[in-house]
């Protein structure tokens, strides 16, 4: 029996005309691959609420969510995730990353950036939310 995906939400936050990317760094399954920043839904938290911490955890900023722009259950040979995307923003642009390298691009340079396999399937289906190609 196929376990249930781990919920896991990824923030595509803007700050201005810019939206912020993060690098995995060595060591990680996915290590060198960009994706939305994000993490695990606790226990007992909504989506939004585990989006909120865990980019003030992991990158030091304080975000305001907005709408959920879809999702996709992807499986990695380590883990089964069901990865959400919202979109979010931000007014503060100094990003403190305890974990890999952060960029901020503009939404026609995400694909010039080697995606992790999720956020890749998630970029291709909420691009067109967002109004871009």
């Amino acid at each position: 029996m196929e376990k249930e995906p781990i919920d896991v939400v990824a923030g595509v936050i803007f700050s201005g005309d810019r939206l912020l990317l993060h690098r995995r760094e060595k060591g990680d399954a996915l290590e060198g691959t960009w994706e939305f920043p994000g993490g695990k839904v606790e226990e007992g938290e909504t989506q939004e609420e585990a989006l909120r911490r865990e980019i003030l955890e992991e990158m030091g900023l304080e975000i305001e969510v907005e709408e959920k722009l879809g999702e996709v259950v992807h499986e990695y040979p380590h883990i089964h995730i069901r990865l959400i995307a919202y979109k979010a923003q931000t007014e503060n642009r100094k990003v403190e990353s305890r974990e890999g390298a952060c960029r901020w691009v503009h939404p026609q340079e995400v694909e010039h950036y080697p995606l992790s396999p999720a956020d890749s399937r998630l970029w291709q289906k909420i691009k067109d939310a967002l109004g871009r190609e």
